[in-house]
C-alpha cells in the first residue's frame, strides 16, 4: 500500500480528511521540477521545434483552446513580450514570463 493509503479514515467509507489530502498533494507539488514543468509548456506552442513561439504557434494554440482572439490580441501579446524585435519569443524568454521572473 501506498503511504496515503494509510491516511484514508478507518471508518470504511474511503474518505480522507481534508488536511489529510492537502498535505498529500502539497507534497506531489513539490515533487515536480518548476523548469521542466515550463519546457513541456513550450513545446507545446514551439510544435516546429523552432525554439521559437511565433504568431503562428500562438494562433493555433488560441484557437485549439477555444479562444476567439484577433490578430491584433495575439500580436499585442508577442509583441508585449518579444524584447529582441523579432516577432517570436525563445525559451528563455519564455521561462522569464512563467516564472515571473520580468
Amino acid at each position: 500500500k501506498q503511504w496515503y493509503q494509510r491516511r484514508v479514515r478507518g471508518d470504511g467509507s474511503g474518505n480522507m480528511l481534508w488536511e489529510d489530502f492537502f498535505d498529500i498533494m502539497k507534497g506531489k507539488m513539490l515533487e515536480r521540477n518548476p523548469e521542466e514543468e515550463i519546457r513541456k509548456a513550450f513545446t507545446l506552442f514551439d510544435d516546429e521545434g523552432t525554439g521559437k513561439i511565433t504568431l503562428r504557434n500562438l494562433r493555433r494554440v488560441a484557437r485549439e483552446l477555444g479562444e476567439n482572439m484577433t490578430e491584433e490580441e495575439l500580436r499585442a501579446m508577442i509583441d508585449e513580450f518579444d524584447t529582441s524585435g523579432t516577432g517570436e519569443i525563445d525559451l528563455n524568454r519564455f521561462m522569464s514570463i512563467m516564472s515571473g521572473d520580468l
